[in-house]
């Protein structure tokens, strides 16, 4: 086996090392969630997940609901639907990540995913579940919240920048393969 070879498994490893350590990190920090009380918005239950993927389904036509799946079964206490008359509108998932800075270690939420059903779009239903999220992860201690969202997405980006967030830069590949997105933050400490 060559060296070329040997590295790139290396490489592969560790990333997977890194990756399963965050996502333990990540699991534990769920476990000491504080949920406060949001009007008609929830906590998933295995119940809801089918809606959840018909309007995950509705918004990514490209993208696999394999990762909403898992947050619902992992990450439950900080994955929320929004209703309207007792019907599923739209959800929105995080997971935490611990991050390393000069203050020490802080919790870091990220967006997987927010979307709201094509027919209540626009009536406010995404601003008041991302409000009324960003309240419990600042009871939390979260000190800021990434989010990625494609360059084209005017109005998601409206929304994110009316809320709060701020462009970091642009990557490639986040949302879609050959997809630019802009990396977003929200800084609540």
């Amino acid at each position: 086996m060559g060296i070329t070879k040997m590295h790139d498994r290396l490489v592969t490893y560790l990333m997977s090392l890194k990756k399963l350590l965050l996502d333990t990190a990540g699991n534990f920090l769920v476990r000491q969630w504080k949920s406060i009380e949001k009007k008609d918005i929830l906590s998933i239950e295995d119940s809801m997940l089918p809606e959840v993927l018909r309007i995950h389904d509705e918004g990514f036509e490209n993208q696999s609901s394999d990762n909403l799946i898992k947050y619902s079964k992992n990450s439950g206490s900080i994955f929320y639907i929004i209703k309207s008359n007792d019907r599923i509108v739209g959800y929105c998932t995080y997971y935490l990540k611990p991050n390393l800075s000069l203050k020490g270690l802080e919790k870091q939420s990220v967006i997987s995913s927010i979307a709201i059903d094509r027919n209540f779009r626009d009536r406010g239903f995404a601003e008041r579940l991302l409000r009324s999220t960003i309240k419990e992860m600042k009871v939390n201690g979260v000190s800021s919240i990434l989010l990625y969202v494609n360059v084209d997405n005017h109005p998601a980006i409206q929304l994110y920048e009316k809320i709060g967030f701020r462009i970091i830069k642009q990557v490639e590949d986040i949302c879609g393969q050959k997809e630019s997105c802009h990396e977003m933050e929200l800084k609540l400490v």
